[in-house]
């Protein structure tokens, strides 16, 4: 009897684990474990325990503690957004540790008997921003003219000046995060097909993509697209992405998307433009930073940085009417209260507001005689109505009376007929 083909996968619980580890970034398990150091030596020094018979209560004790006490090793404060990630990130790190050995379920971020720890953290971060240089300074947004000028002094001609600009403009539409450039891989790119296997002009981006699979399951994450600019040439990422493309000669072996200048580029006939090398992630991170010096723009006054261009676009579409559930799906947050930060009110859009305060652009005389017709309109439809109202009243009292009548006359031929018939059965019995 030959064996049915099992339908389902094998896998057991150490190679599941192992897959749930492996696409966990690498950035986040270097923060939870720093995270987790830092917070075991201070169990360590203030002579904390965490064992199965620790109760919620003494678990809110020395969360309330570590965050009102946490240091930096010289023992100065952290700046207060460290404060509240390191809190959470504890919170969670302490939650997960009771569930996976103990089984116990705790929630330090809603269960009441943890209110205190949270109160700790808030209160901790409110006496940070208090302080200049302690508090959190989102990067401001670029005004259009701003990024303009940006764009215009660089040179797409230079090997430099190609990818910084092919950088800001694909920063802006795809909205992309401060350090998301700076990891950016050419896979991360498709050219749309159509179905008859001809480019539509459009370029697909998503971070999901590999080498090996682009696309071919679903993403885990919504795609975004670079599209044909038909009324500005000049800023088409469409047409940058594939001069870029055409630049990157056959030494290039990596997949990184900014590549380091070749400084011959233009001093040897037929040049490479590019080394086999990526732009250091540190030096990308400065790109916008050095363009605004170089625009004149203050950046102390300003912080200005990458993620800048991403709180443009983000102002931009909002103030273009842009609801926010699409504009989570443009910047990738998953709750809407992560996209406020980046709904700047910039200057201009600031002295529009104060102009017109200051011009008292709404005439109050027209408004008020508007109100006044309006009222006098309304007035007049009431007295209509009430007359309509005592036509009916006067009517239905006609209809009453005329019925009342119509109810005697049948009483009235009633009786006639009633007499009648007596009479009739009288002369018929005789």
């Amino acid at each position: 009897m030959q064996m049915q083909e099992k339908r389902f996968g094998s896998k057991s619980e150490e190679e599941i684990d192992a897959e749930i580890s492996k696409s966990t970034p690498w950035n986040t398990k270097k923060s939870r474990d720093s995270v987790w150091r830092q917070f075991s030596s201070f169990l360590k020094e203030k002579g904390y325990n965490l064992e199965q018979s620790t109760s919620p209560e003494s678990l809110n004790t020395i969360l309330k503690s570590w965050a009102s006490n946490m240091k930096k090793k010289d023992g100065t404060d952290y700046k207060e957004n460290v404060i509240k990630h390191m809190f959470n990130t504890t919170a969670k790190l302490v939650q997960e540790k009771y569930f996976n050995e103990w089984n116990i379920k705790i929630n330090p971020f809603t269960d009441p008997c943890f209110k205190a720890a949270r109160d700790a953290r808030d209160a901790t971060r409110r006496k940070l921003q208090t302080l200049p240089e302690k508090r959190t300074v989102n990067s401001a947004a670029l005004t259009e003219n701003e990024f303009l000028n940006m764009v215009q002094i660089l040179n797409e001609n230079t090997p430099d000046g190609l990818q910084k600009k092919f950088f800001l403009i694909a920063s802006f539409e795809l909205a992309w995060r401060g350090g998301e450039g700076a990891s950016c891989f050419t896979y991360y790119f498709k050219p749309e097909i159509d179905n008859k296997g001809l480019t539509t002009g459009r370029i697909e981006y998503n971070p999901v993509f590999s080498k090996t699979a682009q696309g071919g399951s679903k993403p885990l994450t919504s795609s975004k697209w670079l599209t044909k600019n038909k009324d500005n040439p000049n800023l088409c990422p469409v047409r940058l992405y594939h001069l870029l493309m055409m630049k990157r000669r056959n030494n290039i072996n990596t997949d990184r998307m900014f590549l380091t200048p070749n400084p011959f580029w233009n001093k040897i006939q037929n040049a490479v433009w590019y080394k086999n090398s990526p732009v250091g992630v540190n030096e990308i991170g400065k790109w916008v930073k050095s363009l605004a010096i170089v625009t004149g723009l203050d950046i102390k006054r300003r912080k200005i940085s990458n993620h800048s261009v991403r709180s443009s676009a983000v102002s931009a579409l909002a103030k273009a009417g842009v609801e926010e559930q699409q504009l989570m799906k443009i910047t990738g947050h998953q709750n809407v209260n992560s996209i406020k930060p980046y709904l700047q009110l910039d200057d201009e859009h600031h002295k529009s507001i104060i102009n017109k305060i200051r011009n008292n652009s709404v005439n109050h005389k027209d408004l008020t005689d508007q109100m006044s017709k309006i009222r006098n309109g309304i007035r007049s439809d009431i007295n209509e109505i009430k007359d309509e109202i005592k036509n009916m009243k006067r009517e239905i009292k006609n209809n009453r009376e005329e019925v009342k009548q119509i109810a005697t006359d049948i009483d009235e031929m009633k009786i006639e007929t009633a007499k009648k018939k007596r009479i009739y059965l009288s002369e018929y019995r005789q």
